[in-house]
C-alpha cells in the first residue's frame, strides 16, 4: 500500500475510533427519540439560500452545497473571509501568504476568481475591467456565514458562476444593542483590530464595523495593511415589506515578494474598493418579491505604473410563488454595466452591458422526488445571446437517505481586458462554457453522524487562452481554444459526538487530466472541536498531495501536512481570550499561484506562527 493511501486510511481509522465509543449509547438514544415530522421542503434541516435564491434545506438541493457557519468561523483562524474556505471539500485557495491574495478554485476552476461568482448577500463583487475578485477586500469584519455552491450556477447568477458560487452572508444584530471589540498580535508583527456595533430597535436595525489589519509578512517585501468599513441598515415598512441599505469601503496595500524563482523588490498593489446597495423585500403567505440595486467601484495603483478606475453597476429583481401545491417557481431579471478607465498603458475607456431573464421551477412528486428545471436567456452587448439550462432531481429515499443528480451549463463572458486591452486582445471572443454532470447522496448514519458524497464530470470548452498570432504583431492573441475534462469526488463525514465534542472529515479527489498546474489531486481535511463551559478548542489538519507546478503532471511539488489549532477562554461573560497556533509542526510547503506575467510561480508559505488576542463583547 502506498504511503499516501496509508496516511488516508490511518486518519480515517482515527476518526472512526474516536466516534466508535459513542455508537451503542447513541443507537439506544436514537430509538427513543421521537421522529420530527417535516414538511415537503424539510425546514428542520440546515437552510441555505444560494443554491435556489430562496430558503431551502441542504437536503432538498440538487446542487452540492457547503456551509461555513458561525461556529465554523469561530473555530478557524483566518486573515480574510476567503481563506476560511480552504478546509471545505472541493475548494482550494491559491495564496501568496496569509494576507493579500486568496484566490478560490472550486473543483479546479477559478482563474483568480474570474470563473467563480463572489457575492456578498447576493451582490456580485468583481473588478469591472478584468472580472477578477480583489480578495484583499474581504476582511472578517461582518460575516455570519458563507455558502458555497460547488459546480456551475450560471442559470441563476450568470457570467462568472462558471465553476461555482461563494456567497458571503452578513449579519444583523439579534439583541436590542450589540457591540464587541477584538484585538490581536502575532508573528511577523501581525496586528488585527475589529470594532462592531449595532442595534435592533423593533422595526429598525443597524450594524456597523471598522476593521484594521497589518503585517510585515513572512518574507521580505511581503507586508500588508488594510482598513475596512461596513454599514448596514434595515427598516420594516410593514409586516410584509422591508428595505435595507448597505455600504462598504476598503483601502489596502500589499507588497508581493514574488515567486521563489523570480523574487521581486518593492513591488506593491494598492486597492481602494467601495460598494453601495439598496434592497426591497416583500413576503406574503405564498409569494415574495425581491429587488436589489447596487454599485461597485474601485481605484487601483501598482508600483509598476498601473493606474485604473473601474465600476460595475447593476440590479436584480425576482418573484417567487408557491401558489401551486408542492411547487415553487422563481422568475427574475438582472442587468449590469461594467466598465473602467486606464491611465497607464494601454490608456483608454471601455465598457459593456449584460442583461438576462431567468426562471427556476421546483416541484415535489409523491413526497419523494424534487424535480428542478431552469433556464437563463443572457444577452451581452458585445457577443449576443447565451442560453443556459439547468436540470436537477432529488430523491428522498427515506428520512435518512437522499440521492441527487444535476445536469447544467455554466458560462463566463469575455472580459474587457480580453476584448480590448493589451495587444493580445480579441474583440471577437465568445463566452467560455462548461457542462456539468453530477450525482450525489446524503446518508444519516445516526442522528449524530452524517455522510455526504458527490461525483462529477465537468467538460469545458471555448476557454479563452493565448496562441501564436498568424500575422504578427502581436506575437500572441486571445482565442477560444481551451478544453478540459475534470472528474472528481468529494466525501464528507460529520459527527456531533455529544454536546461538547464534534468532528469533521472531508476528502477531495480531482482528476484534471493534463491540466495539473496548481490543482491538487487529493486533499484531506480533518477537524475536532471541543466546547466546555469556559473554553473552546479546535484542531484542524490538512494533507495535500498529487500537486504540480506544471501541466502533464510535471514539476511535482512536495506533499504537505498542516496542523492548526485555536483556543478560546471565556474570562467572564463579556471577555474572552484566544490563541491561534498555525503550522504547528513548522512544515515547509509551497503553493503555486497563477498570476499575470512574472508573478506566476511557486510561493513559500509561513512556518510555525502564532496569534494571541482578546475580545470584549456587550
Amino acid at each position: 500500500m502506498s504511503g499516501k493511501k496509508s496516511f488516508f486510511l490511518i486518519l480515517l481509522l482515527v476518526f472512526v475510533a474516536l466516534t466508535g465509543d459513542f455508537v451503542l449509547a447513541q443507537k439506544t438514544k436514537e430509538k427513543k427519540r421521537r421522529k420530527e415530522k417535516e414538511s415537503t421542503f424539510h425546514p428542520h434541516e440546515e437552510i441555505v439560500v444560494t443554491a435556489t435564491m430562496t430558503p431551502r434545506s441542504v437536503k432538498d438541493c440538487s446542487a452540492s452545497v457547503s456551509v461555513v457557519s458561525e461556529v465554523d468561523i469561530k473555530a478557524t483562524a483566518a486573515s480574510n473571509v476567503l481563506n476560511l474556505l480552504n478546509n471545505q471539500p472541493g475548494v482550494f485557495i491559491r495564496k501568496t501568504g496569509d494576507f493579500g491574495r486568496a484566490d478560490v478554485d472550486i473543483r479546479g476552476i477559478g482563474q483568480r476568481g474570474r470563473r467563480i461568482a463572489i457575492l456578498v448577500d447576493g451582490r456580485p463583487e468583481k473588478m469591472g475591467l478584468f472580472g477578477c475578485a480583489v480578495t484583499h477586500a474581504f476582511p472578517l469584519d461582518n460575516v455570519e456565514r458563507i455558502e458555497v455552491v460547488r459546480g456551475p450556477s450560471s442559470v441563476l447568477y450568470g457570467s462568472e458562476a462558471l465553476g461555482g458560487v461563494v456567497n458571503i452572508i452578513t449579519r444583523m444584530p439579534r439583541e436590542k444593542f450589540e457591540s464587541d471589540f477584538s484585538a490581536s498580535y502575532g508573528s511577523f508583527n501581525t496586528q488585527q483590530f475589529n470594532l462592531r456595533f449595532g442595534g435592533n430597535l423593533n422595526r429598525f436595525r443597524y450594524y456597523f464595523t471598522l476593521d484594521r489589519r497589518s503585517s510585515d509578512g513572512h518574507r521580505e517585501n511581503s507586508s500588508y495593511s488594510g482598513n475596512a468599513f461596513t454599514g448596514k441598515m434595515a427598516y420594516d415598512l410593514s409586516e410584509r415589506f422591508q428595505v435595507s441599505f448597505q455600504g462598504k469601503y476598503f483601502d489596502g496595500k500589499k507588497h508581493e515578494a514574488g515567486p521563489i524563482d523570480f523574487a521581486l523588490e518593492d513591488f506593491w498593489n494598492s486597492y481602494k474598493r467601495g460598494v453601495l446597495d439598496f434592497s426591497l423585500t416583500g413576503k406574503g403567505e405564498k409569494d415574495e418579491i425581491f429587488l436589489k440595486i447596487y454599485g461597485n467601484f474601485g481605484h487601483h495603483r501598482f508600483s509598476d505604473g498601473w493606474h485604473s478606475r473601474d465600476f460595475i453597476n447593476g440590479g436584480v429583481i425576482r418573484y417567487t410563488t408557491r401558489k401551486i401545491s408542492n411547487n415553487e417557481l422563481t422568475v427574475g431579471a438582472d442587468f449590469r454595466i461594467l466598465g473602467g478607465k486606464s491611465y497607464y498603458w494601454p490608456k483608454g475607456n471601455w465598457d459593456k452591458s449584460e442583461a438576462a431573464i431567468f426562471f427556476q421551477d421546483e416541484h415535489v412528486f409523491w413526497k419523494k422526488f424534487i424535480l428542478s428545471v431552469g433556464m437563463r436567456f443572457h444577452r451581452d452587448s458585445l457577443f449576443g445571446i447565451e442560453i443556459c439550462p439547468h436540470g436537477g432531481l432529488v430523491y428522498q429515499l427515506s428520512e435518512k437517505t437522499s440521492l441527487r443528480g444535476t445536469i447544467n451549463k455554466g458560462f463566463r463572458s469575455p472580459q474587457l481586458n480580453e476584448l480590448y486591452m493589451y495587444p493580445a486582445a480579441n474583440s471577437e471572443l465568445k463566452p467560455e462554457r462548461v457542462w456539468n454532470y453530477e450525482m450525489g447522496f446524503k446518508q444519516k448514519i445516526a442522528h449524530w453522524l452524517t455522510l455526504d458524497g458527490a461525483f462529477y464530470l465537468i467538460k469545458g470548452f471555448d476557454l479563452i487562452e493565448t496562441q501564436p498570432y498568424v500575422s504578427p504583431p502581436p506575437a500572441f492573441k486571445f482565442v477560444n481554444i481551451g478544453k478540459f475534462d475534470f472528474k472528481g469526488a468529494e466525501l464528507s463525514l460529520k459527527a456531533a459526538l455529544n454536546k461538547s465534542l464534534s468532528g469533521i472529515l472531508f476528502y477531495t479527489y480531482l482528476d484534471p487530466g493534463d491540466k495539473t498546474k496548481g490543482r491538487p489531486g487529493q486533499k484531506l481535511d480533518f477537524s475536532l472541536r471541543l466546547r466546555k463551559k469556559s473554553f473552546y478548542v479546535s484542531l484542524h489538519a490538512q494533507y495535500v498531495t498529487d500537486y504540480f507546478a506544471s501541466d502533464f503532471s510535471e514539476e511535482a511539488l512536495p506533499s504537505y501536512f498542516l496542523l492548526n489549532s485555536r483556543l478560546i477562554v471565556d474570562i467572564s461573560r463579556n471577555i474572552e481570550l484566544f490563541l491561534d497556533l498555525n503550522n504547528i509542526f513548522n512544515k515547509e510547503y509551497s503553493i503555486f499561484v497563477d498570476l499575470p506575467g512574472i508573478a506566476t510561480g511557486i510561493y513559500p508559505m509561513p512556518g510555525l506562527n502564532l496569534n494571541i488576542g482578546f475580545r470584549l463583547k456587550h
